[in-house]
């Protein structure tokens, strides 16, 4: 188990400007609807010639939207939340590779009542990896200087973006080899049903996993949340369930691929900026 820090007060303060990167709107398509992320693009990528970049996508909680990763790009740096300043110096300082970072939503440019019961939640987060796989990452590949390989690509999310990012990993790995749920368990057996039924939902992520052709060394998980967490009683249980399903899951700690850091945080954005912080450098480290 890795404990959790919180990050240095600098990471939260925005470099002077046009030393770090841009906050940048992005439109795609996906079927007939017009969805719009959020774009974080390294200053090393502005003018990069050749040069390509890994790509994190990260997914909100219900009720957010592709905003409440970094704010709004309409404000100023300073009245946006701690991601990009964070980003910027972690780059700066050489601890992680310029990458970019991406925010999309599951819902539409118009998504009305978007605090969805759980049940329709699940849902959207059990099919959201289609959106991610078909439409999303083609599209950012297209528009951006980003490496077009599984290797070089992350998938995060908070809350109800954690169950998403599972999902990823259980039907949609093709894409992505890296994974950062924060604060939420796989929801295959039903919601929060790593609290209630821990074997069957490390089961289902097995059989999933099982079922792309993947090995144990395909994929690599930094999982996280707080123990003032709603979803700590959830995330634990299968967590601590995953860690004894050797060869499929494996502690970190023994060069295996399954990370579990925890801090004595509770449910808000505020401490996944220690997550990324922590887990961003595993997966991306500069120089690699």
């Amino acid at each position: 188990m890795i404990r959790s820090e919180r990050i240095p007060e600098r990471y939260r303060i925005p470099l002077e400007t046009g030393d770090g990167g841009d906050l940048l709107e992005f439109r795609y398509s996906h079927g007939d609807n017009e969805k719009r992320a959020l774009v974080y693009r390294p200053a090393a990528a502005k003018n990069c010639g050749e040069r390509k970049f890994p790509a994190v996508y990260l997914f909100h909680g219900g009720g957010d939207s592709e905003e409440s990763f970094f704010g709004s790009p309409a404000k100023s740096p300073a009245e946006r939340t701690p991601l990009v300043p964070m980003l910027d110096r972690m780059i700066a300082e050489g601890i992680l590779a310029p990458c970019f970072v991406v925010t999309p939503t599951y819902y539409g440019s118009d998504p009305g009542n978007a605090r969805v019961h759980a049940g329709d939640a699940a849902k959207l987060t059990g099919e959201f990896w289609r959106e991610l796989n078909s439409s999303l990452i083609p599209a950012v590949d297209t528009a951006f200087p980003t490496v077009r390989d599984r290797d070089s690509r992350a998938a995060g999310g908070f809350s109800m973006g954690a169950e998403a990012t599972w999902n990823v990993l259980a039907k949609g790995a093709e894409t992505v080899r890296y994974y950062l749920p924060m604060s939420g368990d796989f929801w295959a057996v039903e919601v929060k049903g790593g609290a209630t039924h821990p074997s069957e939902t490390s089961d289902a992520l097995i059989d999933g996993i099982k079922k792309q052709g993947l090995g144990p060394g395909d994929y690599e998980i930094f999982a996280a949340t707080g123990t003032g967490d709603i979803a700590w009683d959830a995330m634990s249980a299968m967590v601590n369930e995953l860690l004894g399903r050797r060869p499929w899951f494996s502690p970190s700690e023994d060069g295996g691929n399954l990370s579990w850091c925890v801090s004595e945080g509770w449910h808000a954005y505020e401490w996944c900026w220690d997550y990324i912080a922590a887990a961003l450098p595993r997966f991306f480290p500069a120089g690699k």
